[in-house]
């Protein structure tokens, strides 16, 4: 039936002039271009349709002369029936290219109501066991499932669903804990680490891991630097050896006093040694992990996650995950829905939502996280241009009223933004967050750094695209010309060239965990701040982090961290712009809610109280 409803809707879209039930004269010709076919199938479709009584179809005497055509049937229905159907088969990537291709705001309404309903938690008797199922959207791609390649936030989230570590973060208490390792010892000079593996973690497909697959995955990394988005946390690594199947020994060329911390990375996931049987490319979609969560589905839009029942923990409560994935651009065309879910707020969870929250949310909890975002500007000084002038780049962050920004724009974006983390009170400082009113001293700047109306080429994700086009508007209020191009990653390695590197500006949002981890991977990760950094600041940058890996004090490490966010304020290197909240909103019958490094919920840790079976809880 898809094809004569799309029929239908090309149809309907070309003769949107004409009302439906009145008649009007059309050639098969015509028809024929709407429909790109030949004549004779376009016949063959005015039959099929007057057949279903969607058209009322007159045939013209003789080649040449016009028909006359009356549109019969209801074409919201039509697409309403349509990509109800693509989306209960699983296929969200076809049903949300026809609504947006074919859908008004009344229709858009109509599926955004029907599919609210089945948002959120539901359990349902399958097979005579009661199966708890979480079911949630997401208006972002996955771009990689591949522990060393992983790069935004949703990717790490996710890989951590799959796949387990050596050791792990425990983020309430800031200490490493047991994982993979039970136990672990090192020498008194911290170069040499030995790690006693438990029995018995097996792959999802059903291999059991050995010291092996921990040599292999390490190895992968740190002999492919240029390979992995993640390897610069184990380039100390100067050899690695199996003790024997459940003892690995690591030897460091220097102490490195954040190594054991580095092995609690998504990164430094612990992958099948037999995974050179998969192409990288499968691996990345469909990968094989030790994690509480399998693959089951990830395809056509949709990405489903079972439960694994061989976890070495235990097998988690929480039975089946199903992840919507309304990607790109959609989530501007496409009205967002009044749903519920047991997810993370930023920028994805209903805006009606949180009037209800705000209101007093009865059966619904929220709860505020400590994760950190912030949205910057980076430039890319390895690039001729006028950002390369420290002017220029001063010139733009006055002209940036980030307060206005967050009037503007609102949504998550909470607090000016002078670091990467938001300090309590800070927005009250005012130092550094408030540009200048003055715009002669914008313009005296521009003068200065010599910027004669050159196009500045600015890269951003689309989910950050809203603040690139502010931005582009408040440049061209002071003569600076900004093109905005939406550039996800995917997109970017096209033809093994880094689109990126073409850029002169990138905005991007900077995820931090409340440890320096994630800090030093801006600087040291590729992708993040490195295009920033002109050969002297790069040397700095290597030699302070450096020096923060052989010192043991965490205190020391804050202070060598502040200096160099002073670095990147100082030069204008980078532009902070704003912070973003987190809230998690979650029913009461929902136990066990933990929010990770990456703002996500944990599903693992998760259990629902059913009172009933085949009822979604809402709100």
């Amino acid at each position: 039936m898809l094809t004569a409803a799309l029929h239908f809707l090309e149809l309907r879209c070309a003769a949107k002039e004409h009302e439906a039930g009145r008649p009007f004269p059309v050639t098969v010709e015509r028809l024929a271009r709407i429909w790109h076919c030949t004549p004779r199938y376009a016949k063959q479709i005015t039959r099929t349709l007057s057949g279903m009584g969607w058209i009322n179809w007159q045939s013209g005497l003789g080649r040449g002369h016009s028909s006359i055509l009356t549109l019969l049937a209801d074409s919201d229905a039509i697409l309403l029936q349509e990509v109800k159907l693509k989306m209960e088969q699983g296929n969200v990537q076809d049903a949300m290219e026809l609504m947006n291709r074919f859908g008004g705001y009344a229709v858009k309404e109509q599926f955004r109501d029907w599919l609210s309903q089945g948002i959120g938690f539901s359990t349902q008797l399958v097979q005579a066991t009661l199966r708890d199922t979480l079911r949630f959207p997401v208006y972002r791609q996955i771009f990689t499932l591949d522990p060393g390649r992983v790069y935004y936030a949703f990717d790490c989230h996710m890989a951590g669903q799959l796949f387990n570590t050596l050791v792990e973060y425990n983020q309430a208490n800031r200490t490493i804990e047991p994982c993979i390792a039970h136990s672990w010892r090192k020498s008194a000079d911290n170069r040499e680490w030995t790690f006693h593996l438990r029995k018995g973690v097996l792959f999802h497909h059903g291999k059991e891991l050995n010291s092996g697959d921990v040599l292999f995955s390490l190895n992968r990394l740190r002999l492919q630097p240029e390979a992995y988005e993640g390897a610069w946390m184990f380039q100390d690594i100067n050899e690695i050896e199996a003790l024997d199947a459940v003892t690995v020994r690591i030897r460091l060329r220097e102490p490195n006093y954040l190594f054991l911390r580095f092995l609690c990375t998504i990164p430094a996931s612990i992958i099948s040694a037999d995974m050179t049987s998969y192409t990288e490319a499968d691996f990345a979609v469909r990968p094989l992990g030790t994690g509480p969560f399998r693959m089951e589905r990830h395809s056509d839009g949709i990405c489903v996650l079972e439960a694994f029942a061989q976890h070495f923990r235990g097998r988690p409560q929480l039975d089946r995950v199903e992840i919507l994935i309304l990607s790109g651009m959609e989530a501007e065309r496409f009205p967002e829905p009044d749903w519920s879910s047991v997810m993370s707020s930023h920028g994805d969870a209903s805006k009606e939502y949180q009037k209800v929250l705000e209101g007093g949310g009865g059966e619904w909890v929220d709860l505020e996280t400590g994760f950190s975002c912030c949205n910057l500007l980076v430039f890319n000084q390895h690039k001729e241009g006028p950002q390369n002038h420290p002017d220029f780049r001063k010139a733009l962050d006055l002209l940036i009223d980030r307060n206005k920004m967050i009037d503007e724009l609102g949504e998550d974006r909470l607090y000016p933004a002078s670091g990467f983390r938001y300090l309590p009170g800070e927005q009250a400082g005012g130092d550094g967050n408030s540009p200048s009113p003055d715009p002669l001293v914008i313009h005296k700047l521009l003068t200065t750094s010599g910027y004669s109306g050159e196009m500045l080429r600015l890269h951003v994700n689309s989910f950050h695209r809203r603040d690139a086009i502010w931005i582009q508007e408040q440049a061209g209020q002071f003569g600076i010309h900004v093109e905005v191009e939406v550039v996800d990653r995917v997109e970017e390695e096209k033809a093994g060239e880094l689109l990126s590197s073409q850029h002169d500006v990138r905005l991007f949002g900077s995820v931090l965990g409340d440890d320096e981890v994630s800090e030093i991977q801006m600087y040291l990760q590729k992708n993040y701040l490195q295009s920033a950094f002109d050969a002297e600041t790069a040397e700095v940058v290597r030699q302070k982090v450096n020096a923060i890996f052989r010192e043991p004090e965490q205190r020391v490490h804050r202070q060598m961290l502040a200096e160099l966010e002073m670095l990147m304020r100082d030069t204008s290197s980078v532009l902070f712009l704003v912070h973003k909240k987190n809230n998690t909103a979650y029913h009461r019958a929902v136990h066990g809610v933990s929010i990770n490094a990456y703002g996500w919920l944990e599903f693992h840790k998760i259990w629902f109280q059913s009172h009933g079976t085949h009822t979604p809880t809402k709100p």
